[in-house]
């Protein structure tokens, strides 16, 4: 009989969702220590009480299901994302077990994984963009990453999204945006186009998923502007990753500019014979009404670009020699058993995504009473624009949004109600939960 046929972890991708695993004392999972993380995981599926199955699908797209059949690639979906294995021998070498892929891959191998939503309410819990300048979908990738020092714990992380980007004047930040200011994170707290302190607040940088890693985006798109910036000339730049300019395109008129069409197909559309330019990295200067100009790092790409998906999901054989390769220097797998016979595991690559955080506004018809007013004076406000007797309380910080229910509490003995549906409204420069107040469900709980 011939030796058994052995697979082996090539490498794994969780996606964690702070929304299911804040814990009730509301700690974010991503502040938990190592052993904490691993139990509370533990423990959620388990009780099949976070599974991503519930929130996306997950293929292989492009030219990646025949890569996965002629390697003897195996992909198999998990609770927390999937995992790719592949076909190994077994070697021993000093008393180390090692793994070797039977295929040799070669180092322009990559493998491409969309992950597309099945949650309505996907975008109502998650920190993500809601209005984007361009319609970019987000981008992740093993290539050129830093590994996430988990301090003040003794441990690091493989997270595949990119650091939070410096803040930009002449960007209009979204409510939730997160910006870095000279090495402090800081996430928006209304709508802002500015670096107005009372307009952010300072937050632990956790590598979560943020505007940096929306890039994705195919050859001919749109850019918006807001009719209220009043933009009549503007300009954009597309450079290649050595920052040569391969394409300019400059609009202007008289009346005001809401939505411009950008073709980056060729470099010169009026050029039959013009070079098309390739799917790959460019970065995207944009400079309207001579203000400041705006930079993006953008991916173009026709083939795997799907505005219906969340994310693309690259992996690349050409990362080499760090902890976010996916085989040693002599082209074994990392997982492996050493010399103490303890198992060292694959590469598992994290997207983190932050829960949303909103304003929660109560509403009760006929409105509040003055004890109910002065009882939550502390935490709600009512909005400026009311009578005397407000029909309309809102929470003076916004609030994160999680399946389990972290208490809203006024003080020691009243708890506030939370929103009964992960939806969401956006006005003017902020977005709110709705919580309606009757009979059955009132403000004040003892």
């Amino acid at each position: 009989m011939g030796d058994a046929i052995v697979f082996k972890r090539l490498f794994e991708v969780q996606i964690l969702h702070d929304y299911f695993l804040t814990t009730v004392d509301g700690e974010s999972f991503f502040d938990k220590n190592k052993i904490d993380k691993e139990n509370l995981i533990l423990q959620k599926l388990q009780n099949r009480l976070y599974t991503t199955s519930d929130l996306f699908e997950i293929d292989a797209v492009g030219t990646t299901k025949s890569i996965l059949n002629n390697y003897k690639l195996i992909l198999a979906k998990t609770d927390l994302g999937f995992i790719v294995g592949t076909e190994v021998t077994v070697e021993n070498k000093a008393g180390v077990t090692l793994y070797k892929p039977r295929f040799e891959f070669s180092d322009d191998t990559h493998l491409i994984f969309a992950i597309k939503p099945t949650a309505s309410f996907f975008n109502s819990i998650s920190n993500l963009s809601l209005r984007p300048a361009f319609p970019s979908i987000y981008y992740f990738t093993n290539k050129d990453k830093d590994v996430f020092d988990e301090a003040p714990f003794p441990y690091t992380s493989l997270p595949i999204s990119n650091k939070v980007k410096a803040h930009q004047d002449g960007i209009f930040y979204e409510m939730g945006a997160l910006a870095d200011f000279g090495g402090t994170i800081r996430e928006a707290l209304q709508y802002t186009d500015g670096s107005d302190p009372t307009h952010w607040v300072d937050i632990t940088d956790k590598r979560f998923v943020s505007d940096a890693d929306r890039a994705l985006l195919p050859h001919n798109f749109e850019y918006t502007f807001r009719k209220e910036q009043n933009i009549t000339q503007v300009a954009f730049v597309l450079e290649d990753e050595n920052n040569n300019a391969l394409k300019t395109i400059n609009k202007s008129g008289l009346d005001v500019l809401e939505r411009v069409v950008l073709n980056f197909t060729k470099v010169d559309d009026n050029n039959p014979n013009s070079d098309s330019i390739p799917d790959g990295k460019y970065t995207l200067k944009v400079t309207a009404n001579a203000g400041p100009e705006i930079i993006y790092q953008i991916y173009l790409s026709n083939d795997i670009y799907n505005k219906n998906y969340f994310a693309i999901v690259n992996i690349r054989f050409d990362e080499k020699d760090s902890p976010y390769s996916l085989l040693d220097t002599e082209n074994y797998l990392k997982t492996r058993i050493d010399a103490l016979n303890e198992k060292i595991t694959h590469p598992i690559f994290e997207i983190r995504i932050k829960n949303r955080r909103t304003y929660w506004r109560y509403n009760r018809e006929g409105g509040f009473s003055e004890d109910d007013v002065n009882a939550t004076t502390t935490f709600l406000k009512p909005e400026p624009e009311l009578p005397q007797v407000p029909e309309k309380l809102i929470s003076v910080d916004p609030k994160g949004l999680t399946e389990t229910l972290v208490p809203f509490k006024n003080g020691t003995t009243l708890m506030l109600p939370h929103p009964r549906m992960p939806s969401i409204k956006i006005e003017k420069e902020r977005i709110f939960s709705e919580i309606f107040i009757n009979q059955s469900n009132r403000l004040l709980n003892n």
